[in-house]
């Protein structure tokens, strides 16, 4: 989508003869695309350009120029309950953000319901949880119920995997929803608990046509670009643990000349929490030390990570580390590749939610031998 501004060049009046005056005017059409922008109010924060009149008309702040001075970096938030989502590149905030909410009681039960506008040429919607979005964590793994917070998303589709809800610390993280052309496009619902807690959320989402080079491929809940990078379990942290009840693709572009990836968990000083890989299976797994190919263990129930390709056996991976080789070493990468670059998680309702549960992990593209 283009936005048109009209620029009055110049306006003039020539004149061959006294009686035969002939008057003109010159003008010069400029577009521009409606391209994501940086906010001159927060380097971190973005918004869209647009001509100054569609920010204000759309209810946003222009916040620094951009398309040679044409258009405004147009920053809109929503923070009211049961708001539609009209503009793209639109935060969801909670009231007075970035101070906290809902810290001292009493506290009641709330849900806020965010819709976001869809149509026939928006095929995902993207949401990232920016820093800081904290919510009550999970208990015994469970979100919602009555007993923890819970976000939830309405989606049009299915195809991307599925989820219950999330809930705990989801700073960093990012979900793209399908969307077959319906409207709303999606419907982001945020559920709080009576407990007093300190929670803050503000929440970008983007929505993206059907023929936009960022739309990710079909069945991933997160996409990652570029040839390494850091990918975290739900609700990782500290006070971290695995979320129960998701079954969702990560998934890597694959870029130019790669042929396959590797995937190890990330290094940290001896001794320091939370272990960057812990995957609780059956009591056999902990106490082994061991997950993955090669390990006598069963992670079938509970939790477990599937990475194609990597075992002609069984690419699944639990436990209390990756792999049964200490990560200090090169034989402690675990290779997968195919078509589709991706790593599968899965946890059940028999996942026990244990403290400090779930991964950090490295991802890096290996490059085609000729």
């Amino acid at each position: 989508m283009k936005v048109t501004a009209c620029l009055l060049l110049l306006a003039s009046t020539a004149m061959a003869k006294p009686r035969e005056a002939k008057a003109f005017s010159l003008f010069s059409v400029v577009t521009f695309p409606n391209d994501e922008c940086t906010t001159v109010m927060d380097p971190t924060m973005r918004g869209l350009c647009i001509t100054a009149e569609e920010c204000t008309d759309q209810g946003g702040t222009a916040s620094g120029n951009c398309a040679s001075g044409f258009g405004v970096c147009c920053f809109t938030t929503v923070t009211e309950a049961g708001t539609t989502i009209t503009n793209n590149v639109t935060y969801i905030q909670n009231e007075g953000f970035p101070t906290a909410v809902l810290g001292t009681g009493p506290v009641t039960v709330a849900t806020r319901a965010f819709m976001v506008q869809g149509g026939e040429n928006i095929c995902q919607v993207r949401f990232d949880f920016e820093a800081p979005t904290v919510f009550e964590g999970p208990v015994a793994g469970a979100c919602g119920g009555g007993v923890a917070d819970e976000i939830t998303v309405g989606q049009t589709s299915t195809t991307i995997g599925s989820f219950q809800n999330l809930c705990g610390t989801l700073t960093g993280q990012h979900i793209y929803v399908e969307n077959d052309g319906a409207n709303p496009a999606a419907t982001l619902t945020i559920a709080t608990s009576v407990t007093p807690l300190a929670r803050t959320w503000k929440i970008l989402v983007r929505t993206i046509e059907c023929d936009s080079p960022a739309k990710a491929p079909g069945g991933c809940l997160q996409y990652f670009t570029g040839t390494s990078g850091n990918i975290l379990s739900f609700n990782a942290g500290a006070n971290g643990a695995l979320i129960d009840n998701l079954l969702y693709n990560i998934c890597i572009r694959r870029e130019a000349g790669m042929c396959s990836y590797t995937v190890r968990q990330a290094r940290s000083a001896t001794g320091a929490m939370p272990d960057a890989f812990l995957i609780p299976a059956a009591a056999a797994v902990l106490a082994a030390g061991a997950g993955g190919v090669g390990a006598a263990v069963d992670c079938n129930e509970g939790a477990f990570l599937v990475i194609p390709n990597s075992d002609e056996t069984d690419p699944k991976y639990c436990g209390a580390i990756l792999t049964a080789i200490s990560m200090e070493t090169a034989a402690s990468l675990v290779t997968g590749n195919g078509a589709q670059f991706q790593i599968t998680v899965s946890t059940t309702a028999a996942n026990d939610g244990a403290a400090m549960s779930g991964f950090d992990l490295v991802y890096s593209q290996v490059g085609c031998i000729a």
